[in-house]
């Protein structure tokens, strides 16, 4: 691969356990990849519920994983038995990330976009318009939107969600961050969810300097969260949060500056 961004400094905030690609990306096109985890992603911090719910997984006929980290992290929560009888469920996945993490595992997906990974995009699928008498249990975080659960009970089915894991703003050293801006050594800060944007902030104690760095975002609704956050500077915008989308997008901004 041509060192296409040779000297480029790129502030990297995925989760520590899914940055390697990106960072392989932009050390092979010439980059420097700074580091930054600004989301945490655990088990939560009890486990009972989760337990529980698995402990009854036989009533449901339908899973749906709202993420990779779903698959990851509820998969280690199921035993043998219970593994054996997901794979007789109708599986669902957000978007193809999800979807090939569960393919790895040795699970059949039936359901996924063929394009996007929202919310939306899955609700758009056929099999999801008429739901009446499914029994489906949605893995998922700690926190997030309801839509999907509030659309699916619309439809007809009966709904129940389980966190299988957390998102929390890491607690680090930060300060070198501010050396590197100032020593002109932090080109764009790449960012793939609008919690990261936030939780940067409460990292850095919301200085403005970190407000006018480049920030290379994965979504709109990123997008919308920056600038109500005050970010005042360049903002680019990828396609997806996938590594492949956000390389291409920087690719094309250091294009056009030169």
């Amino acid at each position: 691969m041509p060192e296409t961004l040779h000297g480029l400094t790129v502030l990297v905030t995925r989760p520590a356990h899914q940055a390697s690609g990106f960072q392989h990306l932009l050390t092979e096109a010439g980059a420097q990849a700074l580091l930054f985890p600004v989301v945490e992603v655990c088990q939560p911090d009890d486990l009972r519920v989760a337990s529980a719910q698995f402990a009854d997984l036989s009533r449901y006929d339908t899973a749906l994983f709202i993420s990779a980290n779903a698959v990851a992290f509820g998969l280690k929560l199921l035993d043998a038995p219970q593994q054996q009888h997901l794979k007789g469920m109708t599986l669902g996945a957000i978007g193809k990330k999800t979807a090939s993490a569960l393919q790895q595992h040795g699970f059949t997906v039936q359901w996924v976009p063929a394009t996007g990974f929202t919310s939306e995009d899955f609700l758009a699928l056929p099999p999801t318009q008429a739901l009446a008498g499914r029994r489906i249990l949605i893995f998922r975080g700690s926190e997030g939107r309801e839509l999907l659960a509030d659309t699916l009970r619309e439809r007809g089915a009966s709904v129940d969600q389980v966190a299988v894991y957390q998102r929390i703003c890491p607690k680090v050293e930060a300060s070198h961050l501010k050396q590197h801006h100032e020593q002109r050594q932090l080109d764009i800060i790449a960012v793939t969810s609008s919690e990261g944007i936030l939780n940067l902030l409460v990292m850095l104690d919301n200085p403005d300097w970190i407000k006018t760095v480049p920030l290379l975002l994965g979504s709109q609704r990123m997008l919308e969260t920056a600038r109500q956050a005050g970010f005042s500077g360049t903002l680019v915008m990828a396609d997806n949060p996938s590594d492949e989308a956000m390389f291409q997008a920087l690719t094309h901004w250091v294009q056009e500056r030169q």
